[in-house]
Order: C-alpha cells, then structure tokens, then sequence
C-alpha cells in the first residue's frame, strides 16, 4: 500500500503572493465508481471517524430499535450526529439515557467541553453528555440495553455491539479489506480506501431499511452539528443550504457530501484538521457541481482593519 500524495487544492494569497497553501484529496463517486479524483488516494486506507456515525447507528433499523424506546426524530438524529454541547442537545441526549434507563454514568465517552460554549458561564462543569460523540455511545447503549447485552465494556473491540458496528460497515463496503484504531472517543473505528467509503456511504444511504435514520438527520441538521467558535458548522450550514445534501465531517480533515437527486457522493480528505479550510473548499466544489447555487463563503483575505488584502484560491480541480 503506498501513501496517499495530497495536492495543493486551497491557496491563501496576500498581495498576489501565495501565503498558505493547505494539501487535500478529493473525490466524486456514485454507484458504478469513481466520476473525477484530485489529488492521488493511491489505495491508502483512510479511517472514518465520526462520518461513520450514520452507518454505525444502523445497527438500529433491522429491529426498528427506535420504535420500541419510541425515540423522537430529533433524538435520532442526534445519535448519528457529532453534536455542538449546547443545552438543547444536552436534554436530547439525557432523554434517551432515561427513555433505556441509564444515566450519563454508563457513558464511556470523555467529559469534556463542548465545541459550543456561549450558553454556559465561565468555570462551568461539563461531563460525558458534552463530548460531542455522546450521541453515539447512547445509540450503542440502547442496541445493549434492547439486545440485553453486558453494557460496561460496549467500547470493547469484541463486544457484540461493536462486532454489530463492524459487520454493517462490511456489508455497505463490500469488502473485507479495512484497517482498525480507536477514535478519539473511544470505540473502535475503521479505515478503508476512498472509493470503499464512497461505496459503504451510497449503499447506506440507497438502502430503504435506513429511511428513517436518513429522514431524521435530514430534517435536523442543527442537531446534526450546531454551532462552535466559528459559528455554523459545516454539516449544517450545508444541509440548511441544500435539502438534498446530506453532509458529514470527521476528525482529521474529513467531510463527505452525499447528493440525495444525483446519488453521487463528494468526499474531501485534508492532509490536516484544518476546519475552517476543509469548509471553504467543500463549499467551493459545491457550487462548481452546482449542489449549491452560489459559493457561500467569502472568497477575500482581510486585515484586522477588515482591509481586503488578498483572497481564497480553489486550484488544480477541473470539474466538467
């Protein structure tokens, strides 16, 4: 397997001179496989983070695991989301740990702050319910509780829970080819290569077994994500932009877009965790694939004066 080569897609110019350039791959697929590619994957494998949460919260709709603990939309939603921490998404996550009868103590997520803090006072005290993967180790308790499963060790690569998890990706990639780590929270999370994801996302979200899960993340994509220091989040901001854009990020630079009508899925990959540029370059690809009908971002480089100075430059992608 040889490494991944990351290509200068997004460039910062000051004064006609290139400041910053920020490395990504990305890809456009659909059914039959790729459509165009930037930048050379090379038949790296790369691991999912937190754009697996909608696959690992299908483990929910074989049973219909929701319907028996009558879990609302939004409280769906939220288990495939990598929420924001603020108060709404707090009492969501609550509400399914008393709807299973647990508590947060059953939670084996990190405490930690929440990406939004504009709703709570300095020195605040924040636990397992904040970390914004919450919602997914509550989906993993409620498979446990339901199944009757051991829920102390859920996190545990051999757990039946996780061994559920890993049997669906396989089932939506159509391969057994994938590597495994930890994510950050704590679970087991898994790598394939680009196109294999591409795969796994367009099988999951073609698959009408999972209708329910799609419908409530499409209609809640404020619980999907939120808000953080930098305001809307990328997830939202583009699903509010377009309803027939499902979006997902993942830690490391990651971010899929998946276009309901055409059935083709974007998949950007930066070569760091730049947010805020992974953000401007998906939404530039957006409007050139005419998902979006403008760019939604602003292109230009301000001082601290707000004097322009310099602007944004999308290179080396050619879309037809």
């Amino acid at each position: 397997m040889e490494n991944p080569e990351y290509h200068p897609l997004l460039n910062i110019y000051r004064s006609d001179y290139i400041d910053s350039r920020f490395y990504a791959i990305m890809g456009l697929y659909d059914s039959k496989g790729t459509i165009m590619e930037a930048g050379l994957h090379n038949d790296a494998k790369f691991f999912l983070r937190s754009m697996m949460k909608p696959i690992q919260a299908s483990i929910l709709a074989d049973e219909k695991i929701y319907d028996y603990f009558n879990f609302t939309n939004e409280e769906i939603a939220i288990m495939q989301g990598s929420h924001s921490g603020s108060p709404k998404h707090i009492k969501l996550i609550e509400s399914i740990l008393k709807k299973i009868g647990l508590t947060k103590d059953f939670l084996l997520c990190p405490a930690i702050p929440p990406l939004d803090l504009t709703s709570y006072k300095a020195g605040a005290k924040f636990n397992q319910t904040h970390n914004n993967c919450s919602g997914k180790h509550a989906m993993m308790l409620s498979y446990c509780v339901f199944k009757g499963l051991e829920i102390s060790k859920y996190t545990d690569f051999s757990h039946p829970v996780q061994l559920k998890i890993k049997e669906k990706l396989i089932e939506y990639a159509k391969t057994n080819d994938i590597i495994q780590t930890v994510d950050g929270c704590g679970v087991p999370v898994y790598g394939l290569k680009l196109p294999d994801i591409a795969h796994a996302v367009i099988n999951y979200y073609t698959d009408r077994k999972n209708l329910k899960l799609i419908g409530a993340y499409k209609k809640y994509p404020e619980i999907i994500g939120g808000f953080d220091k930098y305001g809307e989040r990328t997830d939202t901001k583009i699903m509010r932009l377009n309803p027939y854009l499902l979006s997902k990020v993942g830690a490391g630079g990651f971010i899929y877009v998946f276009n309901i009508k055409t059935k083709q899925i974007l998949i950007v990959k930066m070569a760091q965790n730049n947010n805020p540029e992974r953000e401007i370059l998906t939404l530039d690809i957006l409007y050139k694939l005419k998902w979006l009908d403008k760019r939604y971002f602003d292109h230009i480089v301000y001082t601290e004066s707000h004097m322009p100075i310099g602007s944004y430059i999308i290179s080396g992608i050619k879309i037809k």
